[in-house]
């Protein structure tokens, strides 16, 4: 079965293995029902491919760091530190343990680095016990790059680990008009983590460069546009929005050892697109100019300031910045904001049709169109998120940048398909603002209750599921998917009735799968592979009941 097309509603069960695990033998006569929301702050974690025309799925598994100031209380959701991605989607969750608040958030920060993808880190705060959040992160794939970027795979010879002198350049594509430069010069010697020498005879460098004449360039920044930890001078930032000229991932390898240090500092030239308005003149940017340079701890998410680099005219009448590097990592040419005007914006979601959850994109853009970043749901910064009426958030930290304006767009990082926008306002005046939008062509729609469980196969016991639900319409990318929480085994939502729907069970790095449709009448879900159940309908209501269980060995 092709899962992209259909409607999929995928299930990651947060704790059932321990609550079943610890299952003693219960009396012969008695089936019986627990609970399984043993963990708190269930966070789940979404990996997808940064170009949305790309056919390339990211790799089935792959592990991810966890760091940060508070990631001894990060867990998978169903319990464990073995942080493992299947399909996608990482679950997590805090230990019994933490005790998450608004005074004293829980802060840590996820790294990824995925075969055949650009490095990928994002901090994140939580700050209640009970709410559910959803992230989605945009991972870069180094054979198709998202619009408005750029990507050279270079190979260098080496003399025992000793480059000659090199200039790799990333080129202008159709939809990329900026072009970068990193130049080596003749007798650097390249250097692991630790500074030691690599004695190697081949360098191969991949280098992305992100311009910021596109959105999807900006949805892929590493970590955002509102990094929770920044470094200047020896003090460190929270309250920090950065406006980009650009930035750079640069990764290198000596044979098979990483480059993170070089003997000699290498030169990185980059150029700025034509229509970058630098935020302190509000102006087109000028020769003379000044923009901070930045480098980030992919590992800790921390952006550190490194220099200031001047705007100048290059040979080939175009304007660039130029600095020098001395470690490799994500390189930012970013102007910065740490003094928010205003501690808190109030955005207010309106969909005119009630009980709509479309997933949509929600981005924060300046005057000019650029983009400045998401917004902040449920704990976490986000762009791509499911939207409902009457859904209330913030932007906690404001900055003096003057207009803005919100954007929604129903596909990502397409502007055809905006389909809501505030008037330009400024966020430093006014402290609220409500966006509305009215999805085109309204779909019929019908009420779902669904009832997930767990059923031992071994044991007389049932367990009522806390779990994240993911829902896919057959025609939608297969990247976009509504999300939602059940909790304790039940949840309640609409979808478009009549639709094909395949419904997926990831546990224990198994899966189960079955499908239908969600419609006007009852139904069995055929058992493809492990999960079952039925649907019955109320007119009355207009209420489909969807009871959906999947069999486990619990020892």
């Amino acid at each position: 079965m092709n899962f992209k097309h259909y409607f999929a509603i995928l299930v990651t069960f947060c704790a059932v293995a321990l609550v079943l695990d610890g299952c003693k033998k219960p009396t012969d006569n008695i089936t019986w029902s627990v609970n399984t929301d043993v963990y708190k702050s269930p966070i789940l974690v979404r990996f997808v491919n940064a170009n949305s025309k790309s056919t390339t799925a990211l790799p089935t598994s792959f592990s991810v760091e966890i760091s940060g100031q508070n990631a001894d209380q990060v867990i998978m959701g169903s319990g464990g530190t073995d942080f493992e991605v299947m399909n996608g989607f990482l679950p997590l969750a805090l230990a019994e343990t933490a005790t998450p608040s608004p005074q004293n958030p829980v802060v840590f920060n996820v790294y990824a680095n995925i075969p055949g993808f650009a490095p990928i880190s994002q901090t994140f705060i939580v700050t209640s016990d009970t709410t559910a959040v959803d992230h989605t992160l945009l991972a870069v794939e180094y054979a198709n790059p998202p619009d408005g970027t750029s990507v050279v795979d270079a190979h260098t010879s080496l003399t025992n680990g000793i480059a000659p002198a090199t200039t790799i350049s990333t080129s202008t594509t159709a939809t990329m008009t900026e072009t970068s430069n990193i130049s080596i010069a003749d007798g650097t010697q390249m250097m692991d983590v630790s500074g030691n020498v690599i004695n190697a005879g081949d360098l191969e460098s991949k280098v992305v460069h992100f311009g910021t004449g596109t959105e999807s360039s900006m949805l892929s920044f590493p970590g955002g546009f509102n990094p929770v930890d920044v470094s200047r001078g020896g003090q460190s930032f929270h309250d920090v929005t950065f406006k980009t000229g650009g930035f750079l991932s640069i990764k290198m390898f000596a044979g098979s050892t990483e480059v993170k240090n070089f003997s000699k500092p290498i030169t990185v030239q980059a150029e700025l697109n034509n229509n970058l308005i630098n935020p302190e003149t509000n102006q087109p940017v000028q020769v003379g100019d000044t923009i901070p340079i930045w480098s980030m701890n992919e590992q800790t998410g921390q952006w550190k300031y490194e220099s200031t680099a001047t705007a100048a005219i290059d040979g080939n009448g175009k304007m660039v910045v130029q600095f020098q590097a001395v470690h490799l990592s994500c390189w930012n040419i970013d102007w910065w904001f740490y003094n928010p005007c205003r501690n808190v914006l109030r955005v207010t979601v309106h969909i005119t049709i009630p009980n709509f959850r479309p997933q949509y994109e929600l981005v924060l853009v300046d005057a000019n169109g650029q983009y400045l970043g998401g917004l902040y749901t449920d704990n976490t910064w986000a762009t791509v998120v499911t939207l409902y009426d009457g859904l209330t958030t913030v932007i906690p930290v404001v900055p003096d940048i003057g207009l803005v304006r919100l954007v929604v767009y129903t596909r990502r990082g397409d502007p055809s398909s905006i389909i809501a926008q505030t008037a330009l306002f400024n966020p430093c005046t006014q402290g609220a603002i409500t966006i509305t939008i009215a999805p085109p062509g309204p779909p019929q729609l019908i009420n779902v209750h669904l009832n997930v469980t767990g059923k031992c196969t071994n044991k007389r016991v049932i367990a009522n599921v806390s779990a994240w639900v993911f829902i896919h319409k057959n025609s939608d990318p297969w990247w976009n998917w509504n999300i939602i929480y059940v909790r304790r085994g039940q949840a309640d939502f609409k979808l478009e009735q009549g639709v094909s729907y395949s419904v997926e069970t990831y546990y224990g790095g198994g899966y189960y799968v079955t499908s239908g449709v969600f419609d006007k009448n009852d139904m069995n879900f055929p058992t493809e592979h492990g999960l079952f159940g039925n649907a019955t309908y109320n007119a009355a209501t207009n209420t489909v009941t969807a009871n959906l269980s999947f069999n486990l060995n619990c020892r």
